[in-house]
């Protein structure tokens, strides 16, 4: 049984990433739009602009996806 390393590699990544994806999504969101300007310039200096909730269900969506492609390439990898 040979195991091609890159298809599981894509299974550890998948899997990993998605979790994180599920597991804070939140923190997901914060990272990828670091360093954008806010689009309200109200509020008190060193205020954080709350995630909507829609927001984080997209991101909770695409880590379930990721998870799933994961699993299916670790089984590709050894099925």
């Amino acid at each position: 049984m040979a195991v091609d390393l890159r298809t599981l590699l894509a299974a550890v990544l998948g899997v990993g990433v998605g979790l994180l994806f599920v597991a804070a999504p939140g923190s997901v969101i914060r990272v990828q739009t670091a360093g954008r300007l806010p689009s309200d310039r109200g509020g008190e200096y060193g205020d954080d602009a709350g995630v909507s909730a829609r927001a984080r269900w997209l991101v909770r969506g695409l880590g379930v996806a990721l998870v799933t492609l994961g699993l299916y390439f670790g089984w590709v990898a050894f099925g």
